[in-house]
């Protein structure tokens, strides 16, 4: 089963999995943006999904990295990471990657909201674009200055430090959907998906609502990359798979909380999101009042 990492868990993910040491600073969160430097040694993480947008960039040391994650090539992870390198993962799509050597990294989670702000300033609402891929052992100055400057603001935060932290974290969502649009958005309209295609997807969607894996497996069932299926999808739906999964997992929710006894978390568990607090936040954001609340209120 495919482990969903939010944010606040992959620290403690990557320190578990990948024998891996914070160093200076201290890990550091802000709203919307964490950034940590650690010493990673040999690890693996085995089939893991992240919930956030996640950058790095090698301080000192060297890794061999091989990981099943498609890249923004066409091409498979396989690269040896050197100091100044970058990498970027996307969220949505289950990884397993693993490492050898050992290697400090500056690490920066931002949260997916910031994206999905900029996307959609940038393709004027058509939230579609944010789909990306990764991408491993490149340089890239701008969005290295980027980092270190994080890095500098974690290590010294004055006034405004949120507000600091979440511009610069604009500012690298801006380079990556750049970087990884500009020829997209030259393609020709995509193509809404078939009926039997649509069908399908929703099945799947109500069949695995605890796990539908990553994106990548959705796409698969179509045999469309995730790129052409994200887009095709909110062609024939008007939604993203996400929002239509949100969408899905939150009827659920009311369903569970309408006709059973169980618990929130046991619900949590039941509808696929990542932790209680996650559950509750997304149905008092869509629905307007919390999940007790409101169970409270039509059961009256």
């Amino acid at each position: 089963m495919t482990q969903i990492v939010t944010r606040q868990q992959m620290v403690e993910v990557i320190m578990d999995q990948y024998n891996a040491d914070i160093t200076e600073p201290p890990h550091h969160n802000w709203h919307r943006v964490n950034t940590a430097v650690m010493t990673q040694v040999d690890g693996q993480i085995h089939d893991h999904a992240l919930d956030f947008h996640m950058l790095e960039v090698c301080i000192n040391g060297r890794h061999n990295v091989q990981s099943d994650s498609l890249l923004e090539n066409g091409d498979r992870v396989e690269s040896v990471v050197q100091p100044g390198k970058l990498a970027y993962a996307q969220p949505g799509v289950s990884m397993t990657q693993t490492c050898q050597g050992r290697a400090e990294f500056q690490q920066v989670y931002i949260d997916n909201s910031i994206f999905e702000d900029c996307a959609d300033n940038l393709f004027k609402g058509d939230s579609d674009n944010i789909v990306s891929l990764g991408f491993q052992g490149i340089f890239d100055p701008h969005i290295k200055s980027l980092l270190l400057a994080l890095l500098e603001e974690a290590r010294r935060p004055g006034i405004g430090t949120d507000l600091t932290a979440d511009l610069i974290a604009q500012q690298l969502a801006i380079l990556i959907l750049r970087r990884q649009n500009s020829k997209q958005l030259r393609e020709p309209k995509c193509t809404t998906l078939s009926d039997v295609d649509l069908d399908r997807i929703v099945a799947y969607f109500e069949e695995q609502i605890e796990d539908i894996g990553g994106m990548d497996t959705v796409a698969g069932l179509v045999n469309m990359d995730v790129y052409s299926f994200t887009r095709s999808f909110k062609e024939t739906t008007g939604q993203t798979p996400g929002q239509f999964l949100i969408q899905r997992r939150l009827m659920r929710v009311k369903d569970l909380l309408l006709g059973t006894k169980d618990t929130l978390a046991d619900i949590t568990y039941a509808t696929g999101f990542s932790n209680q607090a996650h559950m509750t936040s997304t149905f008092s954001k869509h629905v307007g009042i919390s999940p007790g609340r409101w169970r409270k209120a039509v059961k009256s």
